[in-house]
């Protein structure tokens, strides 16, 4: 049968992978600076086709090919197969490395992309022709491999698809490590190089299996992705960054379920309301109206805990809900807020300072929207009493209730 013949597979399993690579592109939908993923993705598949080219790029595996075909003799065949398949998981390494969203430069990129393959090509031109070559080529897949797996593991809490892979690093570590060990305890005879280096069809049938189902799990990763950004923009105020009304009520009850224990309470709640804000408006200009909003909305989230949720509540209202925070606690962060808001001469960057009156609560007990809700009234009118005032912080009382 032609399938038993590994030069007929490769060329079905080439242009397969390929339009496997284009499929993904012409599947994705998402904004530009979120394509470094896809990017890397396409990168590693590309080295991939290239890794299964070379063994037909030497002489005599085609018959009545091109002359120009057998360019690669086999030695130079099986170090370019062997180090094209290390740059290649390094390539789809750093895709996932980029879906975690960790900030790095393009120099430790490089770094992280090359140094495997060098080192490997270091210990490749000493060990080509000893009994320990196979053996040092498998332990540098269990090393990538096992970078791999170690970058994936903290996606699959955000991503189905991080499972799929997980498994197979799983699978091919066990089958690499197994493969490194039997082979360093019982070397076989060096290779000889003296006809080409070709895959075997197991070897070939596992590549294309595993290859197909990684892009088929990143695919839907990236799928993933593009649904959480699509529910944070829904839930998102695009002028400030905080939350809007909409994804506020439900990100502070499902952090209540999340998190429930003594640590969570009391908590404490805070709306608060800019001064003077339509006066802002009349007299600098909507532009300045947004510029301000945009820098009171900075200064909260740079004083903020993570833990805390920041909300725009509605126009230049804002709520802020300080998990395991008593009322003293958060009026000492309303006044940092106010000295934050209040840079020394020349340092600002707005005409006009920015005041705030808020009202303020605190609560043992948030179970249900419903007193949430009942919080947030009592809330609003201890604002209402600091806005008659300007510049006041209330704190609810039992005539709020």
């Amino acid at each position: 049968m032609l399938l038993n013949d590994p030069v007929t597979l490769l060329l079905i399993i080439i242009p397969f992978g390929l339009m496997t690579t284009l499929m993904l592109c012409l599947s994705y939908v998402g904004t530009s600076r979120h394509r470094a993923p896809l990017h890397w993705w396409i990168a590693g598949d590309l080295v991939l086709a290239a890794y299964r080219a070379v063994d037909l790029m030497q002489p005599g595996v085609i018959p009545q090919g091109p002359d120009w075909l057998g360019i690669l003799t086999p030695e130079t065949a099986f170090i370019a197969n062997t180090a094209g398949l290390l740059l290649a998981i390094g390539c789809h390494t750093l895709a996932l490395h980029q879906l975690a969203e960790r900030a790095h430069g393009v120099a430790w990129h490089l770094r992280m992309l090359l140094t495997p393959v060098l080192l490997y090509g270091i210990g490749a031109s000493v060990l080509l022709r000893n009994d320990y070559m196979l053996s040092w080529f498998f332990l540098f897949c269990v090393l990538t491999i096992g970078v791999q797996f170690y970058v994936t593991l903290p996606l699959r809490t955000r991503f189905r698809g991080a499972w799929a892979l997980l498994a197979g690093h799983v699978a091919l570590l066990i089958f690499h490590a197994h493969s490194a060990i039997t082979l360093a305890v019982d070397p076989p005879p060096p290779l000889t190089f003296d006809e080409p280096d070709m895959f075997s069809l197991p070897a070939l049938a596992m590549d294309f299996m595993v290859s197909f189902l990684f892009t088929l799990s990143f695919a839907l990763m990236l799928q993933e992705q593009l649904r959480q950004q699509v529910v944070q923009l829904s839930i998102t105020d695009t002028l400030t960054g905080a939350l809007n009304r909409r994804g506020a009520v439900a990100s502070i009850l499902h952090q209540e379920r999340r998190q429930k224990g003594p640590q969570r309470y009391p908590l404490a709640v805070a709306m608060i309301d800019l001064d003077n804000f339509k006066r802002i408006n009349d007299q600098y200009g909507h532009a300045m109206g947004d510029s301000a909003l945009q820098a009171f909305a900075s200064t909260v989230t740079r004083l903020m805990r993570k833990e805390d949720v920041f909300v725009r509540w509605g126009g230049e209202e804002f709520l802020l809900v300080f998990p395991g925070t008593d009322v003293q606690q958060a009026q000492m962060f309303m006044k940092r807020l106010r000295d934050a808001l209040d840079p020394p001469t020349g340092e600002s960057t707005l005409p006009f300072p920015i005041g705030f009156s808020a009202g303020l609560a605190q609560t043992s007990t948030l179970n249900s929207r419903e007193d949430f809700e009942a919080l947030l009234r009592s809330v609003d009118k201890a604002l209402y009493r600091a806005k008659q005032v300007r510049g006041r912080v209330e704190v609810v009382e039992a005539m709020d209730l």
